[in-house]
């Protein structure tokens, strides 16, 4: 077995200040690098395997100073500030995921403390890095990692949400999970579109740059000068139908998604999935205003919804609102309603 040996790091610059604790952090960076005080070389070669060791014996504790290991030995007080319980490896190192207790929540929101310190163990010779063991508040910088009170990342993941088309409170798996999945689709769109554009005659660099719209008149323009040539005639027919079939595909891929998160989000739209779904595909702009004008289940009440107003319909003001806008029967709407409390008191 390798010679270990544990390393106390102070890290994180102060940036500009957050309204709220950051949910992710930067534990150690990745590769190799060095304190500023001249320690290491240190290098994160298997992020996979520092992770799967860190978090073997469960959550991992941030406290302040590395009072577990410098005070706790003399007795002294040494309290979790707050909790790592999921880690990733990002491009830019490791990263964890905190629960921070109150007081740790507070003590960086008023910047009694600017950075984090990871306290990690990595063999004496080589200076890999085995394990993460925990990480402490510092305001004693020594690595170069992203601060505590960086706000961009937070303004970015709105920005995310919003273009991804996810809830306002998905959190960082989902938004990765949307963007992969609307990435893959996108290079299977373009990788889709230059077969056609090489199978209608356009050269290699020609298909690369082709767009639906100049694919299309460019078929046009084959299906003019061979007005004479069945064949060519039957092909360009075929190349037209499969774009407006790929066309159609993404176009239902997108609304499917829309349509799912706002159900998700509590929109009471889900006898009128495939209906949405439809309307999505023809006008997505329209379909979203609309989404984001109607109430949501979930806003308080027993199972997630308000109690109902007395009346004969049981339905509250705003259910009644939806069913005037959406031209709903109230009565099939309450039962609706009815049915999806059934289902969350099981």
């Amino acid at each position: 077995m390798p010679d270990l040996v544990i390393h106390l790091f102070s890290a994180l610059p102060a940036g500009p200040s957050a309204a709220a604790a950051p949910e992710w952090v930067h534990l150690l960076p990745a590769g190799t690098f060095r304190g500023a005080d001249g320690r290491g070389p240190y290098t994160l070669a298997d992020a996979a395997g520092v992770i799967a060791a860190s978090m073997a014996a469960g959550k991992l504790a941030v406290d302040e100073n590395h009072a577990i290991d410098l005070a706790a030995p003399q007795g002294r007080p040494a309290p979790a500030r707050g909790w790592i319980v999921e880690m990733q490896a990002r491009d830019d190192g490791l990263w964890g995921r905190v629960e921070w207790t109150a007081a740790g929540a507070q003590l960086v929101t008023d910047h009694a403390y600017r950075g984090l310190s990871p306290a990690f163990v990595a063999e004496r010779d080589g200076g890999r890095v085995v394990r993460l063991l925990r990480a402490s508040l510092t305001n004693d910088p020594n690595l170069r990692l992203a601060t505590l009170h960086h706000r961009s990342s937070d303004m970015d993941l709105t920005k995310l949400r919003e273009a991804l088309g996810l809830a306002a409170d998905a959190d960082e798996a989902a938004i990765l999970a949307a963007a992969t999945a609307a990435r893959t689709a996108l290079s299977t769109h373009a990788a889709d579109l230059g077969r056609i554009a090489q199978a209608a005659g356009l050269t290699a660099a020609a298909a690369g740059e082709a767009t639906p719209d100049r694919l299309v008149v460019h078929l046009q323009a084959l299906g003019a000068a061979a007005k004479g040539t069945t064949e060519l005639a039957k092909t360009v027919i075929e190349l037209q139908t499969q774009i407006q079939t790929m066309q159609s595909t993404h176009a239902r891929d997108a609304a499917e998604r829309a349509i799912d998160a706002a159900i998700a989000a509590g929109k009471p739209i889900k006898p009128l999935r495939d209906h949405y779904i439809s309307r999505h595909m023809k006008d997505p702009a329209g379909v979203a205003a609309e989404l984001a004008a109607l109430p949501s289940i979930h806003d308080g009440g027993t199972g997630g919804r308000r109690d109902p107003a007395p009346g004969a319909d049981g339905l509250d003001g705003s259910q009644r609102e939806t069913c005037a806008l959406m031209g709903i029967d109230p009565k099939s709407y309450a039962q609706t309603l009815a049915a999806l409390d059934q289902e969350v008191t099981r």
